[in-house]
């Protein structure tokens, strides 16, 4: 079943979308699995993400990431974050962050808080709708397409290492692979 991306009239509401648990860690031999998750949506200004991790002293490797196919034939879209506050945004190999941000296309609020279900950490992404165009000019975020991605929890840290996902993937295999990806759609209600 493919994971349901809302199109929104206004500024994204978080609290009212669908939201993607990251709970598939196929590598992890030990009981770290930190709980993760994920919200996605357009509106008329771009792609809104919000990434979510359960860690209450995550390494400064710890990273959340996210992966589109918009169309077949173009690059992928990577969004990552890290505990450490930084952002990357890759067109494929091509790492377009400083070129983004520095043109108010891009933007990433971190945050850290605590809650019943424990300390956590993240952050909202956005992507202008005109840097979706550039980059996708033939990808339309309207009700009912499709595209593919995952979301991934990743962290290379020596004392707590783990690879998370959304939809089952092959971690052998790059992130970005057709057979790492499931479907998204996108709705309108």
């Amino acid at each position: 079943m493919a994971f349901k991306v809302r199109l929104f009239p206004g500024e994204p509401d978080y609290e009212t979308l669908h939201v993607a648990k990251l709970t598939t860690f196929p590598l992890e031999k030990r009981d770290y699995k930190p709980y993760s998750q994920a919200r996605v949506c357009f509106s008329h200004g771009g792609l809104s993400l919000q990434l979510l991790a359960f860690e209450a002293e995550p390494l400064p490797q710890s990273e959340l990431r996210a992966v589109f196919r918009f169309t077949g034939d173009e690059p992928p879209l990577t969004l990552l974050i890290r505990s450490d506050r930084s952002m990357r945004i890759l067109r494929g190999a091509e790492d377009v962050t400083a070129v983004l941000v520095a043109a108010e296309a891009a933007s990433l609020h971190m945050f850290t808080g605590e809650d019943l279900q424990g300390v956590f950490w993240g952050g909202n992404l956005f992507l202008s709708a005109a840097v979706m165009k550039t980059y996708y000019p033939r990808f339309s975020p309207v009700k009912d397409t499709v595209f593919t991605g995952n979301l991934y929890k990743l962290c290379e840290g020596p004392e707590k290492p783990h690879s998370g996902c959304f939809y089952p993937a092959d971690f052998a295999k790059p992130l970005d692979a057709p057979e790492n990806l499931g479907e998204f759609v996108v709705i309108d209600y």
